[in-house]
């Protein structure tokens, strides 16, 4: 298994500081978070920054530029439903896509995640499904040629882990994998213990984040959740991917100001549990 963080934890910081930061500390990939639509200001934003900066600040400091975590899904409605199909766009989501699959081509980056997400309750979900099916292949085909591939992550009505195996089988495209959150699952009454045996031959990244018992994130070992568990059952079933560390401090304000601090805490554990479950099997 190798770590990585996303830059969630640190929204204020610039690239060059989250790259040399992840250096420093030993992980060995960054995850980018991104809002094309710039809903959301982050100064890491790969959106902003030229394809060849990012493949030089990341080669210059021996990390590896991990994921674009997007928020591009393929759920919008055509409405009206026939006039839609020549007014609007069809294939809503797939060019947004196509954009950082280029821009993952060109910087190195090797993944670039999105959602489903939602299929809405006022229409048969035989269409819906077909529409999110569809333009996901078609999303998932602008990274044929490159060495890019595209992860869905569990959210919406795919936040389950049948659900999610059951959209990646209907793409059927070894250009799509999956992105695996364990909060998503928790939220939603799912055990990270067992989807990963259930996606385990499609899983590239697992995204873990510690909480209370009040839902509020924490350091990470410090809350409620198995988490050395989960770690112990990822060497158990032989995963060799990604762990991703989140700490949500671009949606919480009130958590710690010293991000280096709790990345460093989340490193040293993360090898601890590592280390200690290779030596038990």
């Amino acid at each position: 298994m190798k770590i990585a963080f996303s830059t969630i934890a640190c929204p204020l910081w610039t690239l060059d500081e989250v790259v040399n930061t992840a250096s420093k500390l030993g992980y060995l990939g960054v995850e980018m978070r991104s809002f094309h639509d710039q809903s959301v200001d982050m100064e890491s934003d790969p959106y902003e920054i030229k394809a060849y900066s990012i493949k030089g600040i990341y080669e210059e400091a021996g990390i590896v530029p991990l994921t674009f975590a997007t928020s591009v899904r393929f759920d919008k409605a055509i409405n009206p439903p026939v006039i839609g199909r020549i007014f609007l766009n069809e294939e809503a989501g797939v060019s947004d896509a196509k954009v950082y699959v280029d821009l993952a081509d060109q910087s190195g980056t090797r993944f670039v995640r999105v959602f489903g997400c939602d299929l809405p309750a006022a229409e048969p979900v035989s269409w819906s499904m077909t529409r999110v099916v569809n333009r996901l292949r078609l999303a998932a085909q602008t990274a044929r040629n490159t060495d890019v591939r595209m992860l869905i992550e569990n959210a919406g009505s795919f936040a389950r882990a049948q659900d999610l195996l059951g959209l990646v089988n209907e793409v059927g495209s070894p250009l799509l994998d999956i992105s695996y959150n364990t909060i998503a699952a928790v939220n939603i009454g799912g055990c990270p213990i067992e989807d990963v045996k259930v996606l385990k031959d499609h899983i590239k990244i697992i995204k873990i984040c510690d909480v209370d018992s009040d839902g509020n994130a924490v350091k990470l070992g410090e809350g409620v959740l198995p988490l050395e568990k989960f770690i112990a059952t990822l060497n158990e079933i032989e995963y060799d991917g990604w762990i991703v560390y989140e700490y949500p401090k671009l949606w919480d304000n009130s958590l710690s100001d010293d991000t280096e601090a709790v990345l460093k805490h989340a490193a040293d554990t993360l090898y601890t549990w590592m280390n200690a479950n290779a030596v038990n099997c």
